[in-house]
């Protein structure tokens, strides 16, 4: 058996109860993480981020804010770019709306707008935060690419593709480029500190898409 869980940390404060690994590597059966103790490391973490930046985001700093054991933390992120990201990521909701309606117009508008709407709420200056020190950090850029920017980057293309399919867009569409271009065009007026109004998302799908009927 290996041990998968963990136990207390060198001051003795008390770590996620253990879950033993069975022999062909499935996980035996143990008590459930503590989610209140996975909100609260988030929340440091945001919290460090937006103060601080990137730099000034450490395990130690976070764990202590958090009140858990460093060990604790290294049980669930592998490094800190895995845990700014993820606390990123929950904190402004960022994968939480990604529509399949069948609706190419609709599907990307709810996306658009659910964009703008973030970026315009409080935690719209952390993503903008976050977009700057994305370039200043190669791995913090990566970690987000492959966990977030990703997903989203996936889901979009297969909407696009099956509305080719289906005969909504042209054969020869550029679902690459068609993908990027909304996003991309709101994240400019973010950063640029443009306005990001209700109106925005129909304006970039008057751009990127057929007219209607």
């Amino acid at each position: 058996m290996a041990l998968t869980g963990g136990t207390s940390d060198i001051n003795g404060a008390d770590i996620d109860n253990p879950e033993i690994g069975c022999a062909d590597g499935r996980p035996r059966a143990g008590r459930r993480r503590d989610p209140s103790r996975d909100e609260a490391i988030l929340a440091a973490t945001l919290a460090t981020f937006a103060e601080e930046g990137y730099a000034g985001v450490s395990i130690e700093g976070v764990a202590a804010r958090a009140g858990v054991g460093k060990a604790t933390i290294y049980r669930r992120y592998a490094s800190k770019a895995q845990l700014v990201v993820e606390a990123v990521r929950v904190g402004a909701c960022l994968n939480d709306h990604l529509p399949d309606t069948g609706d190419l117009r609709s599907d990307l508008a709810s996306m658009l707008r659910a964009m703008v709407q973030h970026l315009r709420s409080a935690d719209g200056a952390v993503l903008v935060t976050f977009a700057a020190e994305r370039l200043l950090h190669p791995e913090l850029a990566a970690e987000f690419d492959r966990s977030v920017i990703g997903e989203k980057r996936a889901h979009t293309r297969r909407l696009i593709a099956a509305a080719v399919h289906r005969g909504e867009l042209p054969p020869d569409t550029d679902v690459e480029l068609v993908a990027e271009t909304g996003p991309a065009i709101v994240w400019h007026h973010a950063l640029y500190g443009l306005a990001l109004t209700d109106e925005l998302p129909a304006r970039i799908l008057a751009l990127v898409l057929p007219p209607e009927g």
